[in-house]
């Protein structure tokens, strides 16, 4: 839920206006009443650490190794599915020569010894921990369809009769197996990567200020809880802390979803990772390395990541029974059919029944999907705490949105410019506009400035500028003075439209009202289209907001 409050003192609802009392004379460093700062709790972290439980095998491989290997594997399965029957029916792109099936099986072997290596891997790891499970089922159905192929090709030339071989199951398996992993792997790297960036918030080097007043620069993993830090305009902050002299406004986007930059003087808190305005800032170091706030996100969603959901719970304890199961299926398969008809049969029926029981959808969809979901969340600054809530969503009837950054663009632009008087015309009063609040940093005034210039429009002279307190801003031109300040201060009542949620500030010439500019954030394009989607599957959204009541 958003929160004005939070990071400054000054709470301007939307029926405020804007306070210039930050300005003196001609200093436009900022106005601090325009802080309408809604900092909600958004983390736009990555994602990390994610241990596939029903994976264990294969933890210590990237994606960029089941990329390798797939690829390597590829020619070789496809010449191995071309030369050899698809169980025993030939294929219309398929062909075989004298010998062809020679060739299948010494290709065959050079695949499973490459291409199969990280599944054996796995199954060692999981018969060590006494929990043979998916990758225990993957090594065995390969396993079987192979040496029963190679037996198969012997017999052949032993007996000359023709028996046939599994290669081309035994190929297909291994390719969709090494495919599916690499995806999976690769929409876990895509997490990972997401959390690389946060930590590149944090800049390597800091600039500590010394007793002596000097500078000395270290490396962050130096800094120590009390050491005064200086951060000029444009740096990233390298720690958490609290500011001791100056002020800026900091950009906190990538840590709390807010767009907007935040004012901040002395004894406020800064966090690490969040950009430097305008000003320079002395800031006093009180937390580091673990305690930080960008490392305790990360430790969050390591922690999150790390515990399976519920569904990868359950595919790995019907893996780890689909083995046993599958083992004792092919042996009753094996002695059925040894009884009812011969051993070649009766070796047929127990290499099927293991190859089909290999879990190619339980294997990779279960964990693909969660993988997958998560990398799409990180990438678009969505933090799954626990990742179960996943999984209970599709029951949710209510639905809490954030309205900055979410709902809208989380940036403040101009809305709307009024014409209140026929001596001007509506380009003259956007250049007065802009002219008032020229050289202020404050992002309203910066809204009014890149407004004009959109429009072509250059800004009047003024002979000076002074802050009303409390209320707005004034300027001299010529003999005219002008005051644009909040509908508020201005107190009188204006036939015009505001849009909703919109600031209004009134252009005074005189003590006359000659134009007036609404400013406010705008609506996402596709945040219509998500409340209709969301009431059309009966769910009520909620907007949170700390605009105003």
């Amino acid at each position: 839920m958003n929160n004005d409050n939070k990071y400054s003192s000054h709470n301007h609802c939307g029926h405020c206006g804007h306070d210039h009392s930050e300005h003196s004379g001609h200093n436009h460093s900022g106005h601090s009443g325009h802080d309408h700062s809604e900092n909600s709790g958004h983390n736009h972290s990555g994602h990390s650490g994610h241990n596939h439980s029903g994976h264990s095998g294969h933890d210590h491989h990237h994606h960029g190794s089941f990329k390798e290997l797939f690829l390597k594997s590829l020619p070789l399965g496809i010449i191995i599915m071309f030369f050899s029957p698809l169980h025993g029916f030939k294929l219309p792109f398929q062909f075989t020569f004298p010998y062809s099936d020679i060739v299948v099986a010494i290709l065959s072997t050079i695949l499973i010894i490459y291409g199969g290596r990280p599944f054996y891997q796995g199954a060692v790891d999981e018969f060590k921990q006494k929990k043979p499970g998916m990758m225990a089922l993957v090594s065995l159905g390969i396993s079987v369809s192979y040496l029963y192929s190679i037996y198969a090709v012997i017999i052949t030339y032993v007996t000359g009769e023709h028996v046939m071989d599994f290669f081309f199951e035994f190929a297909s398996l291994l390719l969709i197996m090494l495919l599916g992993h690499w995806i999976e792997m690769k929409a876990i790297g895509e997490a990972g990567d997401a959390q690389a960036a946060l930590a590149k918030l944090v800049p390597k080097d800091a600039h500590v200020v010394l007793e002596d007043d000097s500078i000395e620069t270290r490396p962050v993993a130096d800094l120590k809880i009390g050491d005064l830090i200086r951060v000029q305009a444009g740096e990233n902050v390298p720690a958490d802390g609290i500011i001791e002299r100056g002020e800026s406004r900091l950009n906190e986007a990538l840590l709390t979803g807010e767009s907007k930059a935040v004012k901040k003087g002395p004894g406020d808190e800064v966090i690490g990772g969040s950009t430097n305005g305008e000003g320079v800032l002395y800031i006093k170091v009180n937390e580091t390395g673990d305690q930080s706030f960008i490392s305790q996100v990360q430790n969050l969603i390591s922690q999150a990541q790390s515990q399976p959901s519920r569904a990868e719970n359950i595919a790995q304890k019907v893996a780890g029974w689909l083995f046993y199961i599958a083992v004792i299926v092919a042996l009753i398969a094996f002695v059925v059919w040894m009884i009812i008809g011969d051993i070649p049969t009766a070796v047929i029926f127990t290499i099927t029944t293991l190859v089909i029981a290999c879990p190619h959808a339980l294997g990779l969809a279960i964990p693909l999907v969660t993988a997958r979901s998560t990398s799409l969340g990180a990438s678009r600054g969505l933090l799954v705490k626990d990742r179960q809530a996943l999984e209970i969503a599709q029951d949710a009837d209510v639905i809490i949105l954030d309205k900055t950054g979410t709902l809208t663009t989380g940036e403040f632009k101009v809305l709307d410019v009024k014409l209140l008087n026929d001596k001007y015309t509506k380009e003259e009063i956007i250049s007065l506009l802009a002219g008032i609040e020229g050289g202020s940093s404050h992002p309203i005034a910066q809204s009014i400035i890149r407004f004009a210039e959109q429009q072509g429009i250059r800004p009047a002279s003024f002979d000076s500028i002074d802050v009303i307190s409390g209320a707005g801003v004034e300027g001299k031109a010529g003999e005219h003075r002008y005051q644009l300040i909040s509908q508020k201060a201005y107190g009188r009542n204006l036939d015009m439209d505001i849009p909703k949620g919109a600031t209004l500030s009134v252009l005074v010439e005189n003590d006359d009202a000659i134009g007036a500019v609404a400013l406010g954030d705008e609506l996402k394009p596709t945040s219509k289209a998500l409340i209709k989607a969301l009431k059309k599957n009966n769910i009520q959204p909620i907007m949170a907001t700390g605009d105003n009541e």
